[in-house]
């Protein structure tokens, strides 16, 4: 399911970090845990797992400011205006959505670092509507998309949309969160996917977000994710799992957290 959250300014400071990412990620999981504790757990520590590997499946998209201003060089977005807007999403049954919203709504939560912070309000929350999804579908992101290969020698490079590999690692990761849902025993419809044949094409301008995540800290470091608008034939299952707990690695950290478009394919 996905919601769409209506933030009110609750106090007078106004300057958040340019890298919120990581801060806005730890708000929600201590939202959710002051009203379930045991949800907030699951999907903290836990999520649905395939060997080793954990799938917390959910994703938000950016905050969107009614009016800011971008302070570059103090790595700071001044919120002007009073209200903004998030949408979270989490791959979970619509019999749950009175739940979520009661965890939500009425709640406070700040938004900051060391440094700067803002208090924020959950004045409203809706569940969206729910998403038709066809073989076909157009999608633009609501949060960069990052796609890491791991390295022969250590560490991992991240991939940009125009990258040979890129679709078919982004392919594999919603198999993977499929797979792990299976095991999970999450009544699962569709096959093993194998061999499937898919289509992944951006369309129009790429954006490059650098995000740094754990600021000020020894654990401090930079991902690099990609915002762009992109058509991906495939199984609607898939396409339901990359909607509704993000597209590619790290979303619950805030990456992948698309919009379906409606464009003619």
């Amino acid at each position: 399911m996905r919601f769409k959250l209506t933030l009110e300014r609750a106090d007078q400071r106004r300057f958040i970090p340019i890298n919120y990412q990581y801060e806005l990620s730890s708000a929600i999981y201590r939202v959710i845990e002051r009203g379930n504790e045991d949800f907030s757990a699951f999907l903290h520590d836990e999520g649905y797992r395939l060997g080793n590997k954990p799938f917390r499946l959910f994703t938000f998209s950016r905050v969107f400011l009614d009016k800011q201003r971008v302070h570059i060089n103090q790595g700071r977005i001044e919120h002007l205006g009073t209200r903004a807007e998030l949408w979270v999403s989490f791959l979970i049954d619509r019999a749950a959505e009175e739940f979520i919203k009661g965890l939500f709504l009425g709640q406070q939560f700040f938004l900051g670092d060391q440094i700067s912070g803002v208090n924020y309000q959950v004045s409203k929350i809706e569940a969206t509507a729910p998403v038709y999804f066809q073989r076909n579908m157009y999608y633009r992101c609501l949060s960069p998309i990052l796609i890491k290969e791991k390295r022969a020698a250590g560490g991992a490079n991240y991939l940009d949309p125009s990258h040979p590999k890129y679709g078919e690692l982004l392919v594999q990761n919603l198999i993977s969160k499929w797979a792990a849902q299976a095991i999970a025993g999450v009544e699962q419809k569709g096959e093993s996917f194998q061999d499937l044949d898919y289509r992944f094409e951006p369309v129009g301008k790429i954006y490059k977000n650098g995000v740094v995540i754990k600021q000020m800290t020894p654990q401090e470091s930079k991902l690099i994710g990609y915002s762009f608008e992109f058509i991906l034939e495939g199984p609607e299952e898939l396409h339901e799992i990359g909607y509704y707990s993000g597209f590619g690695h790290l979303n619950s950290q805030g990456f992948g957290c698309v919009e379906v478009k409606i464009k003619k394919l």
